[in-house]
């Protein structure tokens, strides 16, 4: 694979929400009742699904519980043939100090919101500050509240390597605007705009189904949002070339001929919850598939109002190439 054709696949990858090897995390320390840590809980592991991007994997491909959030060396390697260049590695994130644990809380909060390390560079945007940065304050300090309630692992993670250098500025945020408000007449606006919140501002869905102007610039068409289109390499999910095609490319989630004309709430929970289609069939996506998807660990709640500000979008015409097939790798 040629480095450019990597770094535009990778942009989407390294941001996605999870997939069916992500597994559930460690038991956590006793938070007692805290209701910031019992949320950040849910937040990091259930809805931004930070494991993902964050846990070390065994060598047979599950995550390594005993490294939870402990930052991952070179998980991807654009450049395999030079030593000297092309892998990006993960922060530890856990209360140890070669993580979080010399951080302050505003430092942590920068990081997630702003795009700010905590050794005062520019993150690279592969991490979605850009998209976090616009949840709430309540949210982002039960993030930072859980964080430090997990175990501490001494893990130095290794620097990034050009072209992962940090950049000369952050990216800006979404602006709010560009996020679609649910169409006139929907059944439940209450419901629906906290759908709206969960895709778009406290979860990367928006980013991975918003297809760019320019691959890998992460400039959006906010003509699509919501339209799919996106490429990831199916190598870097561990999908079999052949039967799946080297790129898979995210679904049209906004209720047109060419997305989910036809779905219903059930429906659209089903895909969330189990990773099976409207026809009972599993979905490739790796945020999706596999015996149970991970977001089936999100409330019914939550669920059902992702469904409903889905399914509230506002059409987009955006034929998607074939994204499976064959079913899902167990």
């Amino acid at each position: 694979m040629r480095m450019r054709t990597a770094l535009l696949l990778l942009s989407g990858w390294l941001v996605a929400c999870g997939d069916n090897l992500s597994g559930p995390p460690p038991d956590p320390p006793d938070a007692g009742e805290d209701p910031l840590v019992v949320r950040g809980r849910y937040l990091v592991n259930d809805v931004s699904q930070c494991p993902f991007c964050h846990t070390p994997r065994r060598s047979d491909g599950m995550p390594d519980a005993t490294r939870f959030l402990a930052g991952i060396d070179c998980i991807f390697d654009a450049v395999p043939d030079d030593d000297a260049a092309g892998c990006i590695s993960t922060r530890n994130l856990t209360n140890h100090a070669t993580g979080l644990a010399n951080a302050s809380d505003d430092e942590i909060k920068d990081a997630l919101l702003n795009g700010i390390r905590t050794d005062g560079k520019n993150m690279i945007g592969l991490m979605p500050y850009w998209v976090f940065h616009n949840m709430t304050d309540d949210d982002a300090d039960s993030i930072v509240a859980y964080l430090r309630t997990v175990r501490g692992v001494q893990h130095m993670v290794t620097a990034n390597q050009p072209p992962f250098t940090p950049p000369d500025a952050v990216l800006p945020p979404i602006d709010l605007d560009d996020i679609p408000m649910p169409v006139d007449g929907v059944a439940d606006m209450e419901s629906a705009l906290r759908g709206r919140y969960l895709t778009s501002m406290v979860s990367v869905c928006i980013d991975c189904h918003t297809p760019e102007t320019i691959p890998g610039s992460f400039m959006f068409d906010f003509t699509k949002v919501f339209g799919g289109g996106r490429g990831f390499p199916a190598a870097l999910f561990g999908y079999p070339v052949p039967p799946y095609p080297d790129v898979i490319f995210t679904s049209n989630l906004t209720p047109d001929a060419t997305g989910l004309d036809g779905y219903t709430r059930e429906d659209v929970v089903r895909v969330m919850k189990e990773g099976l289609d409207k026809m009972g069939d599993g979905v490739c996506a790796p945020t999706h598939s596999g015996p149970s998807s991970p977001y089936a660990g999100l409330t019914d709640e939550d669920l059902d109002d992702i469904a409903s500000f889905i399914l509230s979008l506002p059409p987009v015409d955006n034929e998607i190439p074939a994204d499976c097939m064959g079913p899902p790798p167990a």
